[in-house]
């Protein structure tokens, strides 16, 4: 997939208004806080339907109430224009002129957004691996993404029903609905899990080159049971707790190098690498899934960095047929170099390309 337009107004700090996307590798130079992230959030935006950081009111330059982020795409063969309006607690996501689900933008190819913060893959609580495992399957599957909005629903149901002084009478009906929402999810993630692993593992080794085995895999909160007996197994907690305590909302995703676990044992460059090859694994299954390559966001690529990851990186970057990459310089081999100050970008006529 390829962005060929982006077109924003009031979205954090940006300023400029239309940016044209040639192929190639980008890079975007400027200091701190200049707008490198924006430039990142908006473009990662258009392309997938998803916010990678905040909310839709935090998204608005400061004063704002209403903002616009517009992408044109060209993704096999075909062009595709993605148009949203954000306001404060609200967002309306057209494609091609049809007001959608924001997961529905996902299907035309998506991005990778590769940034700092991505070391809390590792260091990070359980709800920040097991939402990247539920982005990159609703991205993979709309499917999964509806299933896992209505389980969400169901979930809330039933702490709703626990909470209650009959919460007997109703609990089976949803127990029911929970089962059947839990067992699909639960067989979707081992799925992805065992093509994710294998890709995560040899990006790891070809980056760190230590002879680590890096190791993925699902950490239930069922332990090895069925689900529907594990929530049996669980009713005197739950309804001492007054909510549902085992479940894919509940799950997490292991990391492990050479069987230890890396959250409690990695050092931070472990960590960086791992979630890099997570990452990259989510390059090679949307690539995959949709046959063409997504657009590759780097964010502030030398950010915690040694030159084996940033070289493997802007390896990556270059083997991509589109990619922007941001840094307070500019790394060798970009085609072109644009510059940003104070949310504005300036594109010069120093492409290689």
């Amino acid at each position: 997939m390829r962005v060929r337009a982006l077109r924003q107004l009031h979205f954090r700090n940006l300023s400029t208004p239309e940016l044209r996307f040639p192929d190639g590798v980008t890079c975007v130079v400027g200091r701190n806080a200049a707008g490198k992230s924006n430039l990142v959030d908006a473009l990662f935006l258009g392309c997938t339907g998803a916010l990678p950081s905040g909310s839709v009111a935090e998204s608005l330059r400061f004063g704002e109430r209403e903002g616009f982020v517009g992408v044109e795409l060209e993704a096999a063969g075909s062009r595709h224009e993605v148009a949203q309006s954000l306001a404060p607690g609200r967002r309306v996501v057209r494609l091609d002129g049809r007001v959608v689900r924001p997961a529905e933008v996902a299907r035309l190819g998506g991005a990778v957004r590769i940034a700092p913060e991505d070391a809390e893959l590792v260091h990070g609580p359980p709800a920040v691996r097991r939402a990247f495992l539920d982005d990159l399957l609703g991205r993979l599957s709309l499917r999964y993404a509806l299933m896992l909005r209505g389980y969400h629903r169901v979930v809330e149901q039933r702490n709703a029903v626990l909470k209650a002084p009959a919460a007997h009478v109703t609990l089976a009906a949803w127990d029911a609905r929970w089962v059947e929402l839990a067992d699909q999810l639960d067989a979707l993630r081992r799925r992805v899990l065992t093509r994710l692993a294998p890709l995560a593992a040899q990006a790891y080794a070809d980056v760190a080159g230590d002879g680590k085995r890096f190791a993925a895999s699902l950490r239930r909160a069922a332990g090895d049971l069925p689900l529907a007996e594990a929530l049996v197994a669980s009713r005197e907690e739950e309804r001492a707790r007054g909510v549902t305590v085992v479940g894919p909302h509940r799950d997490d995703l292991a990391l492990a190098l050479d069987d230890r676990d890396l959250r409690a044992f990695g050092s931070r460059g472990e960590a960086r690498t791992a979630s890099l090859a997570l990452r990259v694994a989510e390059y090679a299954l949307l690539e995959d899934r949709h046959g063409t390559p997504p657009l590759l966001l780097v964010d502030d690529v030398s950010a915690e960095l040694d030159a084996d990851r940033r070289g493997f990186l802007l390896a990556l970057a270059r083997r991509t047929p589109q990619a922007l990459v941001t840094g307070t310089d500019a790394p060798p081999g970009a085609d072109r170099v644009w510059f940003v100050e104070g949310g504005r970008i300036a594109t010069g006529a120093n492409d290689r390309a």
